[in-house]
């Protein structure tokens, strides 16, 4: 890493830089898929317990476009329904309290530390930065992935070897983000 001014830990404001629960985990890709996943398994569900069938074309009848359809269950398929969207449940529900958990420490800790960008990556959906910096005179190497965002990915403070300010959560050291790239605005990010 390049020297630094930054050579050990602060306290800033998370809502200072625009750092929200909800506006990290909308760029989060593993949060946004496993919302879809728990959403997706808790509403028809619910329906069909509750109602016994499934409403197709809602909004069209509703708009007076069409008829409503309906998908009814009977029988031994209302448990086997329920049983597909538990097992749904169990896979996605702990992925996104997992990392509700995770963005919620480090946005409570608020101590920064200096890195260094070492690499971006991009693929069809992700945008990643990977990065080290040094926390408590240890080092550590860290990885943030966000769903695609042209706007962040062109940021002139996430290049190759740009320094950079993470966000680490001070109980485990291992947890961190990059505040260039989470942050909203990308004025005023050197501390």
């Amino acid at each position: 890493m390049h020297s630094s001014p930054r050579n050990r830990s602060q306290q800033i404001s998370s809502s200072g830089h625009g750092l929200t629960l909800v506006g990290l985990l909308s760029l989060d890709l593993p949060a946004i898929v496993s919302l879809i996943f728990v959403v997706g398994a808790i509403v028809p569900a619910s329906l069909v317990l509750t109602l016994g069938y499934l409403p197709f074309g809602f909004f069209n009848a509703v708009f007076g476009r069409g008829n409503m359809d309906r998908l009814v269950f009977e029988g031994a398929e209302i448990p086997l329904l329920v049983a597909g969207a538990g097992t749904v449940l169990l896979l996605a529900a702990p992925t996104f309290y997992w990392r509700v958990q995770h963005f919620r420490r480090i946005l409570l800790s608020t101590t920064t530390a200096p890195g260094q960008i070492r690499s971006l990556n991009f693929t069809p959906l992700e945008f990643s930065v990977d990065y080290v910096y040094r926390f408590q005179q240890r080092a550590y190497a860290g990885r943030n992935a966000i769903r695609r965002n042209h706007r962040r990915e062109k940021r002139a403070s996430l290049r190759p070897g740009q320094d950079i300010t993470a966000l680490v959560d001070g109980l485990q050291p291992e947890a961190s983000i990059v505040l260039e790239l989470y942050s909203r605005n990308e004025s005023g990010m050197a501390l």
